[in-house]
C-alpha cells in the first residue's frame, strides 16, 4: 500500500494535517500515513518526529535555536529516505519545508499545502517552489490567482477551518458570556513577549470591568508551567472553539487564531511583538500594510493591530474598553466578520483535498 509523509512544524499546520489524515484514513483505509509534526498529526498517523518541540518565530529567535532545528531537519531527511514515500505533503513552515524540498531534490513527489506568504515578503521563494514542488494547495482564493500570475499551478478547495470548527457553533449563535480571553500565541517566545503585557492590561481593566471574567486560552502542545512563569495565578484553559465562541472579546497574537476567531464572529484585537532586530529587518522586507490575515482578506483594517511598542498594557486596555462600551462599534465588527466568512468558502476543503490526493496517487 502507498505511503504518505506529512511535515508540519507549527500549531496550525499540525491542526490542518491532522484533519487531513483523518479524512484520508476514512476514505482510503489501507493508506500508510507517517508524520513529522505535533499532537493532531500524531493522533491520526504514525509520528516519527515531534517538530513542535521547539516552535519559535522571528529571525533572531530562530537563530538562537538553530542547533536543535538543524538536528531535527537532518533526522527528518534520514527518516524520509528510509520510508521512501509515494508522496510528501509539506504544510506551511517554509524555512524548514522549502529547504527540505530542495534537499530531497525531486526524489519523491511533493505537494505543498498552505502557502508561505510569498505575496507579502521573500517573493524570490517562488522560484524555489516552482523547481521542487509539484503542486501548491492554497487556503485563500487570492493566493491561487497570485500563483497563476507567477506561472505556477495552484489549487484552492476552500479554507479547512470552515469544516474543522464544529458546525453547531456557527449555526447556533449564543449570547457571549462576560468573558475576556487572551491568546498570547502558540510558540514559546510569543508567550514570553505577549503574556506579561496581556497580564498588565488585564490589571488595568479589572477595576472598570468588575463583572467580567479574564482567562488565558492555551494550545494543547504547550505546558502549563510556561504560562505560570509569566502569569502566576492566571486562569488557564485549553484551546477549544467553544471557549473562543463564548468570549465577549479576545486579545490575540497574530496568526491562525485570528481566522478562527473571525469565523466565530467574536470581536477581537491583534497584538504582536518580536525582537527589535527582527522587527528592523522585517519592516524593510514585508510589503503588506497589515499583518492580520483578517485585515488582508478584507482589504481594509477591520481589526485594530497593535505592533511592537504600540502593544503595551495601556493601549490594549483602552482598545478593549472602547469595544465593550460602544455597542455600535462592537456590532459593526461582528457584521464585518460575518461578511468575511464568505471569502473563505466553499465548505468541505479537506474532503476535496483528500479526494484529489487519492486521484493523484491512483488509489
Amino acid at each position: 500500500m502507498k505511503k504518505i509523509v506529512i511535515v508540519a512544524g507549527d500549531k496550525s499546520g499540525d491542526l490542518y494535517g491532522g484533519f487531513l489524515c483523518r479524512k484520508l484514513n476514512a476514505r482510503y483505509p489501507g493508506l500508510e500515513l507517517f508524520s513529522f509534526g505535533g499532537p493532531h498529526l500524531a493522533q491520526h498517523s504514525v509520528q516519527t518526529l515531534n517538530l513542535l518541540s521547539h516552535p519559535v518565530a522571528g529571525l533572531f529567535e530562530v537563530a538562537c535555536h538553530l542547533k536543535d532545528i538543524i538536528a531535527m531537519f537532518n533526522k527528518a531527511v534520514e527518516e524520509i529516505n528510509t520510508l521512501k514515500p509515494d508522496l510528501i505533503i509539506l504544510i506551511d513552515f517554509p524555512d524548514f519545508n522549502l529547504r527540505l524540498a530542495k534537499t530531497l531534490n525531486k526524489k519523491f513527489p511533493i505537494l505543498y499545502y498552505v502557502s508561505p506568504q510569498v505575496w507579502a515578503w521573500r517573493k524570490k521563494r517562488i522560484e524555489l517552489i516552482k523547481r521542487y514542488v509539484e503542486k501548491m494547495i492554497v487556503i485563500f482564493k487570492f493566493e491561487e490567482d497570485f500563483y497563476r500570475k507567477e506561472g505556477m499551478d495552484a489549487l484552492y478547495f476552500g479554507h479547512p477551518l470552515l469544516e474543522i470548527i464544529p458546525p453547531k457553533l456557527l449555526e447556533e449563535k449564543k449570547e457571549p458570556k462576560k468573558i475576556i480571553s487572551f491568546l498570547p500565541g502558540s510558540r514559546k517566545n510569543e508567550i514570553a513577549r505577549h503574556l506579561p503585557v496581556m497580564q498588565k492590561a488585564k490589571r488595568n481593566m479589572e477595576s472598570k470591568l468588575k463583572d467580567y471574567h479574564f482567562r488565558i486560552i492555551k494550545p494543547l502542545h504547550l505546558e502549563d508551567t510556561l504560562y505560570k512563569k509569566f502569569a502566576p495565578g492566571a486562569e488557564l484553559i485549553e484551546h477549544s472553539y467553544e471557549a473562543i465562541a463564548e468570549s465577549e472579546f479576545i486579545v490575540t497574537s497574530s496568526g491562525t487564531a485570528t481566522v478562527e476567531i473571525a469565523i466565530l464572529e467574536v470581536p477581537f484585537l491583534i497584538i504582536y511583538k518580536v525582537n527589535p532586530f527582527t522587527w528592523y529587518i522585517l519592516k524593510s522586507m514585508v510589503k503588506a500594510e497589515c499583518i492580520g490575515m483578517v485585515n488582508i482578506l478584507a482589504s481594509k483594517k477591520i481589526i485594530k493591530e497593535l505592533l511592537q511598542n504600540q502593544a503595551n498594557p495601556k493601549n490594549i486596555a483602552k482598545q478593549t474598553l472602547q469595544y465593550l462600551t460602544d455597542k455600535d462599534k462592537y456590532q459593526q465588527i461582528q457584521y464585518e466578520l460575518k461578511k468575511l466568512k464568505k471569502v473563505l468558502s466553499p465548505h468541505g476543503a479537506t474532503e476535496r483535498l483528500s479526494e484529489y490526493i487519492g486521484k493523484y496517487l491512483k488509489l
